[in-house]
């Protein structure tokens, strides 16, 4: 019986270990990303298309709601703000000041079942003339 609890015990802690091993290769694997274009209120531009200066106000306003907001870039992809890993600020604080503004941010993406999301670690105005696609370092 105890050779049995032994052996269970061993084998848990390696599904444990190989688990965690695989994880982190998974987050390894992840690099920061470079991606260029508008900050758009998510909400009203997926609703009907709402960006640009004509709209600020009323993206200001959604944002500081909590509504999301994301970058739109120049081939049409959009990139939702997500929630910093480390919780610290919410995912529209890095991007309030840039609302309507093209920008180039960088961090993680991260996609599934056809929606981006970007960790934004930084974000600074973009070169004019200068709308990339995703760059990964």
């Amino acid at each position: 019986m105890r050779k049995l609890a032994l052996f269970a015990l061993v084998f848990v802690l390696s599904a444990g270990f190989a688990f965690a091993q695989e994880k982190a290769m998974e987050k390894a694997k992840e690099k920061e990303t470079l991606v260029t274009g508008e900050v758009v209120d998510v909400s009203c531009y997926l609703h009907q298309g709402a960006k640009g200066e004509g709209h600020k106000d009323c993206a200001v306003a959604c944002a500081k709601a909590g509504g999301a907001v994301g970058i739109l870039t120049a081939d049409g992809k959009l990139y939702v703000s997500l929630l910093p890993d480390d919780h610290k600020a919410g995912p529209n604080a890095v991007l309030m000041d840039h609302i309507t503004h093209t920008v180039t941010a960088k961090g993680m993406v991260r996609s599934k079942g056809g929606v981006n999301g970007m960790m934004i670690k930084s974000v600074e105005m973009a070169k004019i003339g200068k709308m990339e696609k995703e760059k990964k370092y």
